[in-house]
Formats: C-alpha cells, sequence, structure tokens
C-alpha cells in the first residue's frame, strides 16, 4: 500500500488528519475527529495505528477511554502522549487505512 495514497483518503474524510511517524512507520493524527460512542455524538483526537502495535495487527488510540461500550481500555504512550484503546484486534493491516479506521470505530460505536 501507498501510504500516500492511503493518507490522502483519510484526509478527504477528516480534512485536517496529520501524517506522523512512531518509530519510522506511519500513524495518522485525527484531531477533534467526530464518531459515534455508546449511541452517542463523540469529538476526540484518535490515533490511527495501520501496523503491529502492543500484539494488536493494528490499533485505534483514543484520547480517552470510552468505558461505556467497551470494558477492557488500556493506556499507552505514543508520540509522547498518553492514548487509550479496547481490547479490539484483528483487523488486518492489508485493509485499506479508512476501513481500519471504520472497522474500529465499530468497537466504541
Amino acid at each position: 500500500m501507498n501510504r500516500d495514497t492511503e493518507f490522502a483518503t483519510l484526509t478527504a474524510l477528516h480534512s485536517i488528519a496529520r501524517l506522523l511517524s512512531e518509530g519510522g512507520r506511519p500513524v495518522v493524527l485525527l484531531p477533534r475527529f467526530s464518531f459515534q460512542a455508546a449511541g452517542k455524538d463523540a469529538q476526540m483526537d484518535l490515533l490511527l495505528v495501520p501496523w503491529e502495535h502492543s500484539g494488536y495487527v493494528t490499533r485505534l488510540f483514543y484520547e480517552r477511554a470510552i468505558p461505556e461500550r467497551v470494558q477492557n481500555w488500556s493506556q499507552h504512550v505514543v508520540l509522547s502522549r498518553n492514548w487509550w484503546a479496547p481490547s479490539w484486534n484483528h483487523v488486518p493491516a492489508t485493509y485499506p487505512w479508512r476501513e481500519i479506521l471504520l472497522a474500529h470505530l465499530r468497537a466504541v460505536a
């Protein structure tokens, strides 16, 4: 997959997305991203990691935990910032980045 092409699909979805690097690999910061969480509107910073991280095939990190929807949250430091992630695995890194994001968001919807 071409990271620039993949990133372009995310900027079409969220114009202020930023392509960053963690350990030489691409990550996407989605500041003030709006989504559904526990059946309600939510907005917070998200960080998409479209590669294996902390034993999970791909990860989506949240600015804060959403315990109303998913019980098993863990805290991580990525890009020198604290993030939260639910125990939600098996979203393949072979998916397009937009699909990775949407698959992870289903865990909290």
